[in-house]
C-alpha cells in the first residue's frame, strides 16, 4: 500500500516549480527539499487523528483510492511563524470550490511521530505534537489535496503537500466517505455514534475464503460481528452489503467502506 511515500527526489534548484497543489505557491523563502510523483497508486486519504490501530498507527477514518499523486516537501526557516506559514496554504487551499474534509492541530491530530513515520514515510516531517496543522480538502473534480506542516527540533519549518487525483471509475452512485478495519469494532462504533441525527449509512464488507469458508460466509460472519458489536441502538443505522471478494481493488479485503444512505 502506497502511503505518500516518496520515491523520486528532485534537485532543490527546482524550488521555484510546484509539484503539488494546483493553485497553491510556496510560502516565500520555501526550498524544495524533494518532490516525487505516481501514477495509478493506491493511496490513503486522512479524515481523522492517528492513533493506535493493532500493532501500528493510522488514522482512525481513510479514503482509500487509486490515482495520480505528485508530493513536495518544503523547509522553511526557523524564524518564520508556523501559524503565518499554515494560515499562506490554507487561504490558498480553500480556493476554487474546494471542501474540507479534515483538519486539525496541535496535540487534536495525534502522534507527529506516527503522521512522520508511519503514514507518511517521511522522518523529516517528525516534530513537537503542539506544532503540527493537517488539512484535506476535496473539490469537485476529484482532486485531493493533503497539508501538514510541522517545525522540527532543529526550528525549521516542514511542509509537506500532496496532491491526488482519482483515475477510478465511481461505478456506484454514492461516494465512500470512510473506510475502516472491518474487525475494528471501537472505530466502527465511533464513527456510527458520531453520525448526525437521522443520518443513516452503508456498509460495504469485503472479505475473502479463509479456512473452510467460502469468501461469502465469511462477509456474513464478519457482518454478524459487526452488527453484534454496534449493539440493537447503533445497528439499526447501518445497512450491510456482502461484496465477499467480488469488490474494486480499492475497497481491500476485511474492510468496511461506509457511504451515506440517502432519504
Amino acid at each position: 500500500m502506497v502511503k505518500f511515500r516518496s520515491v523520486i527526489y528532485l534537485l532543490a534548484a527546482f524550488s521555484g516549480v510546484s509539484f503539488a497543489g494546483a493553485g497553491v505557491d510556496p510560502y516565500r523563502e520555501a526550498q524544495l527539499v524533494k518532490s516525487s510523483s505516481l501514477a495509478e497508486q493506491f493511496v490513503e486519504i486522512p479524515l481523522s487523528k492517528i492513533q493506535r490501530a493493532g500493532r501500528g498507527w493510522e488514522p482512525e477514518t481513510v479514503i482509500r483510492l487509486k490515482g495520480d499523486y505528485f508530493s513536495s516537501l518544503y523547509k522553511i526557516n526557523r524564524n518564520a511563524l508556523i501559524s503565518d506559514v499554515y494560515a499562506h496554504y490554507r487561504s490558498q487551499m480553500l480556493t476554487d470550490e474546494r471542501s474540507i474534509l479534515f483538519e486539525c492541530e496541535s496535540r487534536s491530530c495525534g502522534s507527529s511521530n506516527a503522521w512522520a513515520n508511519s503514514f507518511f514515510g517521511d522522518y523529516l516531517l517528525y516534530g513537537s505534537d503542539q506544532s503540527q496543522f493537517l488539512l484535506v480538502v476535496k473539490n469537485n473534480q476529484d482532486v485531493y489535496q493533503i497539508l501538514y506542516i510541522n517545525r522540527r527540533g532543529a526550528g525549521d519549518v516542514m511542509v509537506r503537500l500532496d496532491e491526488v487525483k482519482s483515475t477510478e471509475a465511481n461505478d456506484t452512485e454514492f461516494d465512500i466517505v470512510a473506510q475502516m478495519d472491518v474487525e475494528d469494532i471501537p472505530r466502527i462504533r465511533r464513527f456510527v455514534n458520531d453520525l448526525p441525527a437521522g443520518q443513516n449509512v452503508v456498509g460495504f464488507v469485503t472479505s475473502q475464503k479463509t479456512g473452510g469458508l467460502s469468501a461469502i460466509k465469511s462477509g456474513d460472519q464478519l457482518i454478524s460481528t459487526v452488527s453484534a458489536g454496534l449493539g440493537d441502538r447503533l445497528k439499526d443505522k447501518v445497512r450491510f452489503i456482502n461484496l465477499a471478494d467480488l469488490g474494486r481493488e480499492s475497497l481491500g479485503v476485511n474492510r468496511i467502506s461506509f457511504v451515506y444512505a440517502r432519504p
